[in-house]
């Protein structure tokens, strides 16, 4: 019988047969395999298929082994030559056992992915707790064998603070490059620590004439919520980013007492909130009738047993495939969000079959009335405009040169008859939101800022201005042109248009669309009278 070299680290696991030279046997299972002929037309595959099939656990151990004996042939690109004639190179043990070791946590390759890991955690709103998780470094094992996570500290400490660093920096050139900024700023307390932060947020034109926005700020608000307190802590974050006074157009803020104090002794031109303003007038038409509050507790009171009830969840849903109903879960409302009442009443009209169902069969639980559901669904009649106002001025890309129009549209929409008809029990709340929209918003139109804003809007111009709105508009231009021209002399010698937005997947009711369509009709019909009042005045003249 000839011998036999073993080279292979399967050897480990076998020995030649000794009746026949062509066969060899596994020392674990004592079981003949073949190797297909007898030297050099022998092999060892059948063996190896043997220890990966029947010894899964040395089938992994001979793995490593694989790695530090066997050469890695790698190829090299010779100039002059075609892609097929390549030069192949065998890499050194020393070079194999390199390619397995780690790369250095300071070396170019691992900060790319530390740097990777900490923007991930910023962008999408991870806890740094993530890189102690052992499926995310059980996924990065996989994935990227050398690479060594770093530890919470090391992207706390070094990491973060980097990235943070160069932000900063590039925010504050594009920043100083603008002619100009506006700014959000905003107080809240979180209900979970009641603890006060403070926004500020600055929105710019890039010099490429891009809509640009950063957050300056997001820092916790010590202290009493004083007008002074306030000012003090606008002026630190603009003082921060080296931002002048005289380069800040407009403060934008709610309309708080102390905010509205605040933005004043800060000394910043200043607007209030759109959304936050109608809201308010809302909140109070909602309370106007007491038919509606109480309504819309009985709704809410309906919610909260299905929101609170896992049994009371899985048979609605039942009764819901059994009607065949949208399978949607009813909306709880929040006292901050005005929209949210909207759309807890418009689910529960929505559900009224299923919901009527489930009662009957739940003597404590105590149903809205035929009048209560019909007072629902005038109520969605008439706040639908005012929904989806909230929502188109509550995208990033919305500006106050839509303020003026919308509150036009709004007033068309109230005083039409199709809106009296569609809502004959709301009389009350009707004059309520007609009151409150001329009490909280008839000082706009002398606003230079949304007056300008408006004018110079080419989606709207003069059409919601009327005719002495709109010469003041022109006058106001003119004199900050003529400034403009001013300084630059001295200095040389020294879109979202209102749409129809949809609601993706989610389904409209028959009265939701009735009252959208009407609305929407309230903007042409603004324009084209103040179009035809402009126009009759210049034939009297």
């Amino acid at each position: 019988m000839t011998s036999v070299k073993k080279k292979s680290p399967l050897w480990e696991y076998f020995d030649i047969n000794s009746d026949n030279n062509k066969f060899a046997v596994c020392l674990l299972c004592n079981v003949k395999i073949s190797r297909g002929g007898e030297g050099k037309k022998a092999g060892t595959s059948a063996m190896k298929n043997h220890i990966k099939s029947k010894h899964p656990d040395e089938f992994r151990a001979l793995n490593k082994d694989y790695a530090a004996v066997v050469p890695t042939t790698i190829h090299l690109a010779i100039p002059g030559t075609s892609s097929s004639s390549v030069a192949k190179k065998q890499l050194t043990m020393t070079e194999s056992f390199e390619r397995k070791l780690l790369w250095d946590g300071n070396g170019a390759k691992a900060r790319k992915y530390h740097y990777l890991v900490a923007e991930m955690i910023a962008l999408d709103n991870e806890p740094l707790s993530i890189v102690e998780r052992t499926g995310f470094t059980r996924l990065l094992e996989q994935a990227l064998p050398r690479y060594k996570l770093p530890s919470r500290t090391y992207i706390t400490q070094k990491i973060i603070p980097d990235i943070y660093d160069r932000i900063y920096e590039k925010i504050k050139y594009n920043i100083s490059s603008a002619f100009a900024i506006s700014v959000t700023s905003d107080i809240w307390t979180c209900l979970h620590n009641n603890a006060s932060f403070l926004s500020f947020t600055a929105h710019w034109i890039s010099p490429e004439f891009k809509l640009e926005h950063g957050v300056l700020a997001m820092k916790p608000f010590s202290g009493s919520h004083t007008g002074e307190n306030i000012a003090k802590e606008l002026n630190i974050v603009a003082n921060h980013w080296d931002i002048k006074h005289t380069k800040i157009h407009v403060l934008i803020h709610d309309s708080g007492a102390n905010t509205v104090k605040g933005v004043r002794l800060a000394e910043y031109d200043s607007a209030k909130c759109f959304i936050h303003t109608l809201q308010r007038a809302i909140n109070e038409s909602l309370k106007v009738q007491a038919e509606v509050t109480t309504m819309i507790a009985t709704g809410r009171r309906l919610v909260t047993h299905f929101n609170h009830s896992g049994l009371a969840q899985e048979k609605l849903l039942r009764i819901q495939k059994e009607l065949n109903l949208p399978e949607h879960q009813l909306v709880q409302d929040i006292s901050t969000r005005w929209n949210s009442t909207f759309y807890m009443i418009e689910r529960l009209l929505e559900q009224k079959r299923a919901i009527s169902l489930y009662v009957t069969d739940h003597d404590t639980l105590i149903n809205l009335t035929a009048q209560q559901w019909s007072l629902m669904e005038q109520c969605i009649n008439l706040l639908k405009p005012f929904e989806e106002i909230t929502k188109i001025t509550s995208s990033g890309l919305s500006c106050v040169s839509e303020v003026i129009s919308h509150v036009a549209a709004l007033n068309k929409y109230l005083d039409k008859d199709q809106t009296e008809q569609r809502t004959p029990d709301l009389s009350h709340m009707r004059a309520s939101l007609k009151a409150e929209l001329e009490t909280r918003f008839n000082s706009i139109s002398q606003d230079s800022n949304y007056l300008i804003a408006t004018y110079l809007d080419p989606r709207f111009k003069t059409n919601y201005l009327g005719v002495l709105d709109a010469e003041r508009a022109r006058q106001e231009i003119l004199l900050e042109y003529l400034k403009m021209s001013c300084e630059e002399s001295s200095s040389s010698s020294s879109s979202s248009t209102p749409a129809k937005e949809s609601r993706g997947e989610e389904t409209e009711s028959a009265v939701s669309r009735k009252a959208h369509d009407t609305f929407w009709d309230c903007f042409g019909e603004v324009a084209n009278e103040n179009n035809t009042s402009q126009v009759q005045r210049e034939e009297r003249m």
